[in-house]
């Protein structure tokens, strides 16, 4: 196979160089529409993980209005419009990158590149995906584009890895132009492209079970792989950048610590998949769950206006636990700048909460709360 991949470079050079060449008038209009309908500047950049986990900067035509939360535009929902999902239905934004496939830092057919800050939060099996030059399309992606939940995603893109071939890649080449002219998987449900990838949800001990979603939370019921229910789970919007992380267990026995760990896992991993910041989770102070939030990289604050910042009440007896979901992009920042007093969601972090609408035992039987 190592000759094909010196083959699979030449087509690379060669179809990207036919490829900017025919379709300069429309890389053309396209950049002219983009500084027309999105203003300036014409081109996203950013900074993405190739082949042997190199860095590269990625180009694509930008298809969002820049953030302005003075003008409400915080979030991609908020800050796409329908020119900019017209430009990725059709994959027009994509037209850029040919310049990196000429480069070297991508390939027309592979795993899709993907941001530096999700790095530390591959299984060593999905980091397996770094072994294959980056592609513009690949099997994951005409096998549902942003639709495909990430941990399936990586599946494909390391089944990609070991089967790669001339028709293999000749395959995913004709998919992709009957998937863009359909423009099927631009987005997954109940967002405006692809949640962020927050670390794998696959799990040897639980089971979670989406009960409920809204716009400020989402529920579910957690069981074992071997079918025992354990209890129940929720994420709660206190604010624009801050996540409340809830367990509730209802297993008679003290809950198994491996357990507890994998149930905050799981949960942080689900709230760093959304735009939050932090994750928070208040619980009592005698709570055994403190030493593990510790070591899954929650601090506590004691302080009762930090914790107001954090959307949470003060209360005698609580503890506080705030989890920076992604530590590198702020690594030396003050945390409280990011936190807009006054933001907080009406009923949230005041003593209510959703799942006080759903069927629960006795309060005997629930023996720990994160």
């Amino acid at each position: 196979m190592i000759g094909y991949h010196l083959v699979k470079r030449l087509l690379d050079i060669l179809g990207a160089l036919a490829a900017l060449v025919l379709l300069a008038p429309v890389i053309a209009v396209v950049g002219v529409l983009v500084l027309l309908c999105l203003g300036s500047p014409m081109f996203f950049t950013q900074e993405r993980v190739t082949k042997g986990e190199r860095v590269f900067r990625l180009w694509k035509f930008r298809s969002m209005l820049n953030a302005d939360p003075d003008r409400g535009l915080v979030s991609d929902g908020q800050r796409m419009t329908r020119f900019g999902r017209m430009l990725r239905a059709s994959s027009l934004d994509e037209l850029p990158s040919l310049w990196n496939v000429l480069r070297g830092d991508m390939s027309l057919i592979g795993p899709r590149p993907l941001p530096t800050c999700y790095l530390p939060h591959y299984s060593d099996q999905q980091r397996r995906r770094h072994q294959a030059r980056g592609g513009l399309s690949g099997l994951a992606q005409v096998s549902g584009r942003n639709s495909v939940r990430w941990d399936d995603r990586f599946d494909l893109d390391v089944e990609y890895v070991d089967t790669v071939s001339f028709g293999l890649d000749l395959r995913i080449l004709m998919r992709t132009v009957r998937i863009v002219l359909r423009a099927d998987g631009i987005s997954q449900d109940g967002e405006a492209t692809a949640e962020n990838f927050g670390g794998t949800l696959k799990s040897d001990l639980l089971v979670f079970e989406q009960r409920t979603r809204t716009e400020t939370i989402t529920t579910w019921a957690v069981s074992s792989t071997a079918g025992e229910e354990i209890g129940y789970c929720e994420m709660t919007a206190l604010n624009a950048n801050s996540l409340l992380i809830r367990f509730d267990d209802w297993s008679e026995a003290e809950p198994d610590v491996e357990i507890r760990r994998e149930v905050v896992r799981l949960l942080t991993n689900r709230t760093r998949a959304t735009e939050a910041d932090f994750a928070v989770c208040a619980l009592f102070a005698d709570s055994p769950n403190r030493s593990v939030l510790t070591e899954a990289g929650f601090y506590e604050i004691a302080d009762p206006d930090e914790q107001l910042k954090f959307g949470h009440q003060p209360a005698a007896g609580r503890i506080v636990a705030v989890c920076r979901l992604w530590p590198n992009e702020t690594a030396d920042a003050d945390w409280s700048r990011f936190i807009p007093p006054g933001r907080v969601q009406a009923g949230v972090g005041r003593g209510s909460s959703a799942m006080q609408g759903l069927p629960k035992p006795d309060a005997g039987q629930r023996r720990a709360q994160l």
